[in-house]
């Protein structure tokens, strides 16, 4: 992909980790480098595939922050994606009325997946540590994604950087969605 717009995209690199990871070591690191932010909370993604369309998926996102609907295209490399967010408002949960939606356009069933994390806050990049389950099994991740870049380059650099500064420059990321490593490669 090539210098496009970036309104509607997310540039994102994730690493999966195993129980050697030392998250106090990452969290003293990642404060080290002076988030604007850092916060931990529990989430509720609930994710829809349409019936016809194997390259979109909508997720439901519900925290004490935010909830928000959300378009992601799906497939191949996740590096450079679609993602499209309405905000729903943190107020009551519109969990029947997402699911109304999504069975009048024909993708239910949903599929839960809690998620703890652990979010750093920086100007140019949010770097996310979680641990996300569905049905029994369940994956540890750190995510950076790009924020506030004029186009796709300049987004890469920016997780290049971060992921060089937290020591993840060496490590092979992952290139499948979360929801692909949990759900559709055990169903």
């Amino acid at each position: 992909m090539g210098k496009e717009s970036v309104a509607f995209l997310e540039i994102e690199h994730k690493f999966v980790v195993d129980d050697s990871f030392d998250l106090d070591d990452f969290c003293a690191r990642c404060r080290k480098l002076g988030p604007v932010n850092e916060k931990a909370l529990g989430v509720k993604d609930t994710y829809y595939v349409p019936a016809n369309e194997s390259e979109l998926i909508y997720r439901h996102r519900l925290d004490k922050e935010i909830q928000q609907l959300t378009l992601k295209s799906r497939g191949g490399d996740n590096e450079v994606r679609t993602e499209i967010n309405l905000d729903l408002g943190a107020g009551r949960s519109q969990a029947s009325e997402v699911e109304a939606w999504m069975e009048a356009i024909g993708a239910l069933p949903g599929f839960g997946i809690q998620k703890h994390i652990h979010v750093f806050d920086f100007p140019d990049c949010e770097v996310v540590h979680y641990e996300a389950s569905h049905a029994g099994r369940s994956i540890c991740c750190v995510e950076f994604e790009a924020k506030k870049v004029n186009d796709e380059e300049a987004g890469l650099a920016v997780l290049i950087r971060y992921e060089r500064l937290l020591g993840f420059e060496n490590l092979e990321r992952e290139k499948i969605n979360l929801f692909d490593l949990l759900v559709t490669r055990h169903s």
